[in-house]
């Protein structure tokens, strides 16, 4: 996936700022997809080239113009294009496995501090998740397709944080043994 395919779902939406939409990956496709402000306004550039979007420049008095960025028709079919294509899943870079592979020939105090940051960080994640899930989605079976999809994204963060956190726990309890021997 691109930058631009995430930018193409978030303008389904409705119109949006490259400001709205940085603001709006920090609450939602942020979680999965990071992007920073600078790249979204260089992906939105490419994309109203390409045609992918229109770009309206809406003047204000007490601040610099905005423009407001909308999907069009080609971009709508970038999207479907996209959507047809096959995914593979992701590929895992994750550096506290690896510190946990000098697991006995580093400092295991070291590592138990790590685990427990990565536990309370899963810890505050999850709060969040279910949050949103109470806020925005008490029942699933009403909602309608596009409500779903973002559901079903909401429930796999759940479902991840929950195996992090048991995860993060089970390691936490086998490096304090270790640690001891």
């Amino acid at each position: 996936m691109a930058l631009s395919h995430a930018i193409l779902v978030s303008l389904l939406d409705r119109p949006q700022t490259g400001y709205d939409l940085g603001k709006r990956f920090e609450r939602t496709v942020g979680f999965f997809w990071k992007a920073s402000n600078q790249q979204i306004y260089q992906e939105l550039h490419k994309m109203a080239d390409a045609g992918w979007v229109t770009a309206e420049t809406v003047a204000q008095s007490d601040r610099p113009n905005r423009k407001v960025y909308d999907i069009t028709d080609t971009g709508r079919q970038v999207l479907e294009d996209w959507a047809a294509t096959p995914t593979d899943p992701p590929s895992v870079k994750e550096e506290l496995l690896v510190k946990l592979f000098a697991l006995g020939d580093i400092n295991t105090e070291t590592i138990l501090a790590e685990l427990r940051r990565r536990h309370d960080f899963h810890k505050t994640r999850i709060a969040y998740y279910e949050g949103v899930m109470r806020e925005y989605y008490p029942e699933p079976k009403k909602l309608k397709a596009r409500q779903r999809g973002r559901y079903l994204g909401l429930r796999l963060g759940i479902l991840s944080e929950q195996t992090s956190i048991k995860w993060c726990k089970e390691a936490i309890d086998l490096v304090s043994e270790s640690g001891s021997e």
